[in-house]
Formats: structure tokens, C-alpha cells, sequence
């Protein structure tokens, strides 16, 4: 599946390399006086699947509804194109899968749609085109649990929408629309187990709906509004509890140029794992690129005071934090007077141009460990946007600490104030997370760098952070 949260790209879905028990390829046109209309189909189905379909061809149009079921490897594809448009959907499973798919179309346009659901690992996509118009939805789980409805509509304009819920050990959704130069995505994903929902429509370069994680609304439709109408961008990582190790989450709006379109494979099985290598980073798309230094705040209030923590050792901390990227590049990216003490700022709503670091109790969302809120936009420097805003917020249900010892000793049940607050002053900066990248790329598995998931206390960074952050800021 091609999918990237800073680029836009066609949506398909690559078979694994296993062995499939029957393979099936039909096409079909007919033409007529508005036309002609073709359409192509693809299956790959194991001994456990049963597939049904009917299919109707009148004078330039075709109409046609399948189902399938099936408990091992599939693959179902689908494509309708006629004049100036194109749609295109798949559906790949290695676990129980029930799939549903009803098209109608002529040589003027045409709708598809599908329903989706099984349990293992399962992945479907949906794509439309519409002269210089594109739109795009993608959903994925991996050892889990899935439902997804996705649509298209295409002819003199494209549409598209998406309805997701999906729980599993890692988990991705996303929407793509893009028209002329210019286009809108917005992603999902989690690692750990974990739940989460997506309600996103597409066209004319814009996005709409919500994705929520662990029953907390992350991304909503004014979110997307901003991003959409303003050139804007909104991106949020954050770290949660996920049984007993911690796991991760992210979801991003990005108003983004179809220059560049990036495209990155899912698949699985790495084989190859790096150690500590200075090629281990990735980037955003977004940094400080502003001559003065970032100047970061943390709201002392009863909140912190309730996790019993000080806030000249959080100050601390948190400055530590910031000193530590500070030390690798030759730019002075923090304010050197250390982090401001304000019980008056407020972190991640209302947007209000301050970075303000703070403790909430996040009710709704009781696995989120920690996460940022960046908010970036023009000036673009050099390719990338610049930081506007990037709030980090701690979740006050658990403990936090800004002792090495007491969080080493409790082995990652009360975590450390610092090394949570390095990865995600990383963000903050730039740098994206490694535990999101496919799993066939060996840097989602080198964990000695700090922009990696939380398995320990870590206060250094690795030669991949520092690769990364020079990459960005220079040497």
C-alpha cells in the first residue's frame, strides 16, 4: 500500500509473496453514444474463499456487485475507467475476510464502492482520478480487527470518502485528494494495541471528518478546515500505554504540493535491523526556521503539583532536554535562558503561538502517555515548512518522574520526565518517529535512538538522531 503523511500518491496494495490456490483476471467494455466505458478485475483467492458476482452490460455503461468471504491469503482488484476518469479499488487479507463491492458506470463517470471487514491482517484502498483531480483512502491493521466502507465518484469532478474502525497491534488509515498543484492528506496510525476510528470525505483538494484514537478525537473537521484553507499544517505524535509496553500514535493534516508525492510500501517481515546507524531518522517536512531561537514554556500548575513533581526539576528536565539537540547542530535552536515558567499558558488548544509544555488528565484518552501538537506553515525554507507552534502535553494518569534512578527502578511504570520530553522536543524539530516507518525498513527496529518508542529511560541521543537533526539544522 503506497501511503505517506507528507506527500500524496496513488493508493494500491501489493500482494505478499505467498503462494495463491486460484487466480482469476476478467475485462469488460462496452461503448454507446455517451461513450465507452472498460473495466478490468483481479482476484487471487486461497482454497477458504468463495466469491460471487454479477455483472451487467448495457450500451456504453456497466453495472456489476460482488462479494467475497474467505479465512487466508486473498486479494481482490478492481478498475473502471471512461473518458477523462478512473477508479480503482483492492482489498488484501491474510485472516478472515468478508468483502463487499457494488459499481455502476458509464463512459461519463462512475461510482464504486466496497465494504471491508475481517480479522488478521487486512488492507483495503480505494482511488478515483477525474482529469488533474485525485482522490484517495487507504485503511490497514495489522494482528487485529477491521471494518472500512470507502467510496468513489468520478466523472467531471472526483470524490471520495471513508468510514473506518479498525483495533490491532498497529493500525493505519489516510485520505488523499488532490486537484491541479496542489492537494490535501490526512493519516492515522497506532502501534500497540489499541483502537482506532476514521471519518474522512474527499474532493477538490480538501478534507473533512475526524480520526480518533482510543475513543479520543485527535484530527476534527475545523482542524482540517485550517489545514486545508490556509496552506497550513497540523501534525500530532504522542506515546500511550498499550498493555504492558508502551506503544505509539500519530495523526496529521497536511495542505501539501503533488510535487511531492512520496510513496513508501507496506509490507512485512523485515530482514534486515540496524544498530545505532546514523542513517536511522526521518523527517517531517516541517522545522524552526526562524533566526530567533524557539522559546519553550511549561505551565506549572496543580496538575504537575498533583504528580509530585517540582517545577524547577521539570524546568530542568525539559531544558536539559532541549540542551541536548542544542549541543549536536551549530544552530542555536532553544532559547538559552532555559524554559519560562508560566502557570498562564495553555498547551495545544487554543492555538495561540506559544510552545507551552503541560500535565492534563486526559480522560478520554487514557492510553496517551504523551504527544505534541506542531502547527506549521509559510515561510518554506530550503523544501521544508516552518514550526508555528509545537505544544507537548504529559498525561497526568500516570506517574512521571524527573529522577534517573526511581524511573530506571520501576522499569518503565514511572517514566521519566526528560527522555519523554527529548523525543518529543524531536518532533518539535523536525524529526519523525521511527516506529512508524514500513516494517520492511530497518530503521523502525533500531531502538537505540531516542526518536523511537519508549522501551527505557533515555537521555542521550542515538547517531541517527544526530544525523538527523544535522541533516536539518547543519553541523
Amino acid at each position: 500500500m503506497i501511503m505517506n503523511k507528507s506527500g500524496v500518491g496513488v493508493c494500491l496494495l501489493l500482494a505478499a509473496l505467498l503462494p495463491m490456490a486460484h487466480a482469476i483476471s476478467v475485462s469488460y467494455g462496452s461503448s454507446g453514444y455517451s461513450g465507452s466505458v472498460s473495466l478490468s478485475e483481479a482476484y487471487q483467492l486461497d482454497d477458504s474463499a468463495a466469491l460471487a458476482e454479477s455483472t451487467v452490460l448495457s450500451s456504453g455503461g456497466v453495472s456489476q456487485s460482488t462479494s467475497i468471504s474467505g479465512t487466508g491469503l486473498n486479494l481482490v482488484s478492481k478498475s473502471v475507467s471512461g473518458g477523462t476518469y478512473g477508479i480503482e479499488a483492492a482489498a488484501q487479507s491474510y485472516g478472515a475476510l468478508d468483502m463487499s463491492a457494488a459499481l455502476s458506470a458509464s463512459g461519463t463517470s462512475g461510482g464504486m464502492s466496497q465494504s471491508v471487514s475481517g480479522a488478521g491482517n487486512i488492507a483495503a484502498s480505494s482511488a478515483g482520478t477525474s482529469g488533474a483531480d485525485a482522490v484517495c483512502n487507504i485503511a490497514q491493521v495489522e494482528n487485529g480487527l477491521i471494518s472500512t466502507t470507502q467510496s468513489i465518484s468520478s466523472g467531471g469532478s472526483v470524490s471520495g470518502s471513508q468510514s473506518t474502525t479498525l483495533e490491532g497491534e498497529v493500525g493505519v488509515v489516510g485520505s488523499i485528494s488532490t486537484s491541479g498543484d496542489s492537494g490535501m492528506v490526512v493519516t492515522g496510525d497506532i502501534i500497540g494495541e489499541g483502537r482506532m476510528d476514521a471519518d474522512l470525505r474527499s474532493s477538490d483538494a480538501s478534507i473533512t471528518g475526524q480520526v480518533s484514537i482510543d475513543g479520543t478525537v485527535w484530527m476534527n473537521s475545523q482542524d482540517m478546515s485550517i489545514v486545508g484553507s490556509n496552506d497550513f499544517g497540523i501534525a500530532v505524535e504522542g506515546l500511550r500505554v498499550a498493555g504492558d509496553g508502551i506503544g505509539t500514535f500519530g495523526v496529521n493534516a497536511a495542505h501539501v504540493s503533488t510535487d511531492n508525492a512520496k510513496k513508501s510500501n507496506v509490507k512485512t517481515n523485515a530482514v534486515v535491523y540496524y544498530q545505532n546507524s546514523p542513517i536511522s531518522y526521518t523527517t517531517t517536512g516541517w522545522r524552526w526556521n526562524r533566526a530567533n531561537p524557539l522559546v519553550l514554556y511549561l505551565r506549572a500548575d496543580g496538575k504537575l503539583a498533583s504528580e509530585g513533581l517540582n517545577s524547577n526539576s521539570v524546568r530542568t528536565a525539559i531544558t536539559n532536554a532541549a540542551d541536548t539537540w542544542d549541543a549536536v547542530t551549530t544552530r542555536n535552536l532553544f532559547y538559552d535562558g532555559g524554559v519560562i515558567v508560566d502557570p498562564r499558558k495553555n498547551a495545544d488548544n487554543p492555538y495561540d503561538g506559544y510552545s507551552v509544555h503541560a500535565w492534563k488528565y486526559l480522560s478520554l484518552a487514557p492510553s496517551a502517555l504523551a504527544y505534541s501538537r506542531t502547527r506549521y506553515g509559510y515561510p518554506k525554507v530550503n523544501g521544508y515548512y516552518t514550526v508555528l507552534e509545537s505544544d507537548v502535553s504529559y498525561n497526568t494518569r500516570y506517574s512521571w518522574t524527573t529522577d534517573l534512578s526511581a524511573a530506571q527502578i520501576y522499569n518503565g511504570r514511572i517514566f521519566d520526565v526528560q527522555t519523554v520530553a527529548l523525543h518529543e522536543l524531536g518532533h518539535t524539530l523536525g524529526l519523525g518517529d521511527l516506529y512508524t516507518l514500513p516494517s520492511t525498513d530497518p530503521r523502525r527496529y533500531d531502538y537505540y535512538q531516542i526518536m523511537n518508542s519508549y522501551n527505557d529511560p533515555q537521555r542521550t541521543l542515538g547517531s541517527g538522531d544526530i544525523a538527523g537533526i544535522r541533516k536539518l539544522y547543519g553541523s
